[in-house]
């Protein structure tokens, strides 16, 4: 027998076996986390830390501690009031010193004057054609020595930037280490620095502002880089030494070689063995932020004793990042954040060898209960796998929170559950009829078809909900920004089941392509209408009501395709605006023109749009009799949901048919749009029936 035909045989008895298909499942996946292939291991283990952070962010542990910190804001308000950036030094220099003179204990600057000033004398004779001499007379000042000398009499910290590129030029930064033993072996090695100009290098601290991304998010930055036979710290590392008035940093590596220990004043800072520091990100919106143009001003601050970093979050200079819990987080945070860290003693921990010797035990119990799955009922191991996995969560939290040790939780997880799922899905696919894997496929197509609508919450004065008659739903609504405005739709799609799906899958994709180029209501119809009536059949077609809510204007603007009277409401009164076109698809582009409808949106008011599985849901009205609630009805729920959010009235509105109080006998889907400055309130739920 040829040796490709042993092969192929063995392949087929394993996929045959439901044990030693599971066997080697979970082993390839567990040689595949062991060796880090793919980078899988750290993948799993920025889940864990993303988890954790979204469940526990900072200040659910430290709620207090982020009083010692202000973050000067070089906002937008700022430049419109100063002037464009970059300012010239001496404003610089002005704020430094007010922030100085009002007691702060270190202030760093997380900006780099790499240059010289452009509004300097020798700057401006070059430009101006004028002598320096003459400048100088008509009262130009030498910000770059102002700047100097400022940030020399006060605890100030500028920043330098590390470069991968060789730059021709020495490094004249002041070393503030002291290294005890041999140098860490794996810290970040820069290839040049990129330092203020000569006139600033007196100033008490110096510190670098590069960071690592990650899937484009900021998990951790180094806290320590070697540039040639000399170390320098990071901003935030220096700005903690200066604040405490200490002259050096002490670094040594720990006994075990498995972390970095600087000693900062009083502080014991731990990095890992590369230098660097893992973020355990807190909201943001906690420290207390202040304009820069109001400390310019004649407004006086107290920052007494607290650490001060002066840094941008206009949006025009760039220094915008993201965390695993936020987006659009202006640098200097960052900074305040890994300070907050160090003065509350927290720090984030993993050690590979702890990983792999949990992915080992996790295998072994996959492999142990795919070999029990074919011997004990399967409850057993349906119990035991679960309460494992439960076990293995509680420790992955707790350490977390009582010692800051992340888990590989997911990649556990997964090896955990492989053999034994692998074993019982395969005698389970050995076993079912076609049939089963077409309600499968059936099943998988309604999560997906889940994700096509928006999240109920996304949007806070917006809000919708589809409850599918069947399996899968020929009703949808979508709705998000484009700028300051708001794209909407509701849609119902003639017929039941997949054809059905699939048609209303296309239509959210189309207006989702249309809405983006920023088209009105009535041109998204127009193109959708000639998309769906071109590669469509008679018997499909889709009404729809789709608009814009435009939130600068206050003005609501939709058109009605076929689709239900739309619902307008506020305190007293309501009108119903019928359709204005045929249903999309259903003529060619030369039949169908829709009209617009134009409203003038006031706080009052709010926006019900219903398909008809809500407007023709039964109510019962005596014993054996039902009838549909209408329009009539749905005005009458509306008028018991005076105090809800969207959402609240969205929820409300469909638990009506959840509860079987309303009986739908077709998909049930209503989309709330109320005005932006409606604040949500807390209220409980009514019977609106």
């Amino acid at each position: 027998m040829r040796p490709t035909l042993r092969i192929a045989i063995a392949i087929e008895k394993t996929l045959k076996s439901p044990f030693w298909f599971g066997f080697w499942v979970t082993f390839f996946l567990w040689a595949v986390a062991t060796t880090n292939l793919f980078k899988i291991t750290d993948f799993g283990r920025n889940t864990s830390l993303d988890a954790l952070t979204k469940f526990y962010p900072f200040e659910s542990l430290y709620p207090n501690n982020s009083g010692s910190f202000v973050f000067v804001n070089i906002d937008d308000n700022s430049l419109k009031t100063i002037g464009q950036w970059p300012w010239p030094r001496q404003i610089s220099a002005k704020l430094i010193d007010k922030i100085s003179q009002s007691g702060a204990a270190a202030i760093g600057v997380d900006i780099l004057f790499a240059e010289k000033d452009r509004f300097s004398p020798d700057n401006l004779s070059q430009s101006l054609g004028i002598s320096k001499k003459e400048i100088m007379t008509i009262g130009a000042l030498n910000g770059d020595k102002i700047l100097g000398e400022i940030v020399k009499e006060t605890p100030a910290v500028l920043a330098f930037a590390l470069s991968n590129q060789k730059i021709n030029n020495k490094e004249t930064l002041a070393n503030h280490f002291v290294l005890m033993g041999e140098p860490p072996y794996y810290l970040l090695n820069a290839q040049s620095l990129i330092q203020p100009i000569p006139e600033l290098q007196g100033a008490k601290g110096m510190g670098f502002v590069n960071t690592n991304k990650s899937e484009g998010m900021i998990r951790e930055t180094p806290l320590v880089v070697q540039f040639q036979d000399n170390f320098f710290p990071s901003l935030a590392l220096d700005m903690l030494r200066v604040a405490q008035g200490a002259d050096n940093h002490v670094m040594k590596q720990s006994d075990l070689g498995e972390s970095v220990l600087i000693k900062t004043g009083q502080l014991t800072v731990r990095a890992n063995d590369e230098g660097s520091f893992i973020f355990h990100h807190g909201h943001m919106n906690r420290f207390t932020q202040i304009p820069a143009s109001e400390i310019l001003s004649n407004q006086t601050f107290d920052f007494k004793n607290k650490i001060v970093i002066i840094g941008a979050s206009a949006a025009g200079l760039g220094d915008i990042h993201s965390s695993n819990l936020e987006d659009d987080i202006p640098g200097p945070l960052f900074h305040l954040q890994l300070m907050d860290q160090v003065l509350s003693d927290r720090y984030i921990t993993y050690h590979v060898f702890y990983d792999r010797l949990i992915f080992l035990l996790c295998a072994g119990l996959s492999i142990l209960f795919s070999f029990l799955m074919l011997r004990v009922a399967y409850r057993y191991v349906l119990i035991g796998i679960p309460a494992l996995a439960a076990i293995l969560i509680f420790l992955s939290v707790e350490r977390f929170l009582h010692a800051g040790f992340i888990f590989n939780t997911p990649i556990a997880l997964v090896l955990l559950f492989s053999g034994s799922m692998t074993t019982y899905f395969n005698q389970i696919a050995q076993k079912i009829m076609l049939g089963r894997a077409v309600e499968k496929d059936i099943a998988d197509a309604k999560d997906v078809q889940t994700t096509l609508f928006p999240a109920p919450d996304s949007i806070s004065n917006i809000s919708g909900g589809v409850i599918p008659y069947k399996s899968l739903s020929g009703d949808f609504i979508d709705y998000f920004k484009v700028g300051n405005k708001i794209c909407f739709i509701e849609g119902d799609v003639s017929g039941k089941g997949i054809p059905s799906a699939l048609l209303m899958a296309r239509s959210v994709a189309l207006f989702r392509l249309f809405a983006r180029h920023n088209l009105a209501a009535d041109m998204i119809a127009k193109r959708i209408n000639d998309e769906l009536y071109s590669h469509g059949t008679a018997d499909k077609f889709v009404t729809s009501v789709m608009g814009w809510y435009d939130m600068e204007k206050q003005e609501i603007t939709f058109v009605n395709c076929g689709h239900n009277p739309v619902l307008l409401i506020d305190d007293t009164t309501h009108q119903l605006f019928d359709q204005t076109s045929p249903p999309l698809g259903v003529v060619g582009k030369e039949d169908f023109s829709p009209s617009i409808v134009t409203l003038a949106y006031t706080p009052k008011n709010v926006l019900y749009i219903v398909t008809d599985g809500i407007s023709e849901a039964m109510i019962k009205v005596a014993k054996d009799k039902e009838q549909e609630i209408g329009m009539e009805g749905l005005l009458r729920i509306t008028q018991k949901q005076t105090t809800f959010t969207a959402m609240q009235r969205v929820e409300q509105t469909l638990g009506l048919i959840r509860n079987q109080k309303l009986r739908a006998t077709d998909d049930a889907t209503i989309l709330v749009i109320m005005h932006e400055s409606i604040a949500p309130h807390e209220t409980s739920e009514k019977n609106a029936v």
